[in-house]
């Protein structure tokens, strides 16, 4: 009779011991599973940074050769220029205005 009583408290002992034993290793797996993927997720952003960090510096350096072409380009542009390219100096400048009360547009001189 005791013996059969130590014999169910051991194997309640076993039972509780090997719930227990399941929970802690399904917890652990869960663990490494979600630190592996968040290990994972993080190289991918460093090496996407770096990446765009490169393509940061790549474009930096093509709008520097732009704005350097821009100025060179804006130097060469004077007046004999425009004029040979069909341009004309206007003596007096001329808008388009609208007449607030009788709400019509017409062209007035606008001396500047």
């Amino acid at each position: 009779m005791v013996s059969q009583i130590i014999k169910k408290q051991i194997d309640t002992i076993e039972y509780k011991g090997k719930r227990t034993f399941q929970f802690l290793f399904s917890f652990s797996i869960f663990f490494i599973i979600s630190y592996g993927f968040l290990l994972n997720s993080t190289m991918m952003n460093t090496v996407s940074k770096q990446n765009m960090e490169k393509e940061m510096t790549s474009l930096s350096s093509e709008v520097n050769v732009l704005e350097f072409q821009y100025l060179n380009i804006k130097k060469s542009i004077t007046l004999e220029f425009a004029k040979s390219k069909g341009f004309v100096v206007v003596a007096s400048d001329q808008f388009a205005t609208i007449d607030p009360v009788k709400q019509k547009i017409s062209l007035s001189v606008n001396e500047n």
